[in-house]
């Protein structure tokens, strides 16, 4: 596969489920009363946290893997089922607060203590983990660490891992106009559509985790 394919399917699958319009509305609240100049530390920190710690699980994929005896088709499998299970549940959730695409959940406004919060303190907990590199982003990464073995795929990846941080930076950074522009219903649509995608990489991530345990299960057929 081209190393531009790698790492745009890289990139569709960590932005869908770091998702960081979702993160918008909480960071907002979080920082609410914050100067200009706080609220943009804020979302650089939390950017280049989001990268330090999907780089760090992304590298360290294959020592877990080795250390709990997992198969690379068994963790696409489970990847593939994660990934669908909550494009499913985005599409069809009827309280699209309570849960992103990447399946952590959200702190709503009404959860945020808005008195005695100092903003600089917030950057790396909860903003860049686990609001940002949650559960879902951090499986992803182990996911594609295993799917993408030569040296040039993975330096694809790492620059998908990157590019995703930098967008979820800048996201942030402008959370309040964006806020403003596009809406409740402008984040909605945004979501079902990465919803759509992430559902379809799921799918294809199960057949492919599928497929030679198929072929395995034949050869070793009398």
């Amino acid at each position: 596969m081209p190393l531009y394919k790698v790492a745009l399917l890289s990139f569709v699958a960590l932005a869908t489920m770091v998702n960081p319009l979702a993160v918008a509305p909480s960071f907002i609240a979080l920082t609410d009363g914050a100067s200009r100049k706080t609220r943009a530390s804020v979302a650089f920190v939390a950017g280049m946290s989001c990268i330090a710690v999907l780089t760090i699980f992304f590298l360290a994929g294959n020592y877990v893997f080795n250390f709990f005896g997992i198969t690379v088709p068994a963790f696409q499998i489970m990847g593939g089922i994660l990934f669908l299970t909550n494009a499913l549940r985005s599409l069809i959730a009827d309280d699209r607060r309570a849960f992103n695409i990447g399946g952590e959940k959200r702190i709503e406004d009404s959860d945020v203590e808005k008195a005695d919060i100092d903003p600089s303190s917030i950057a790396i907990v909860p903003i860049a983990v686990p609001m940002l590199s949650g559960p879902g982003a951090i499986t992803s990464v182990m996911v594609l660490v295993n799917l993408y073995p030569e040296i040039e795929q993975r330096l694809a990846v790492i620059v998908a891992i990157v590019a995703v941080g930098v967008v979820s930076w800048l996201v942030l950074l402008s959370a309040l106009p964006l806020s403003r522009i596009i809406g409740d219903r402008g984040r909605a649509v945004f979501t079902k559509i990465m919803s759509l995608l992430l559902g379809a990489i799921g799918i294809q991530f199960i057949i492919n985790g599928v497929k030679p345990v198929i072929i395995e299960i034949l050869k070793t057929r009398p």
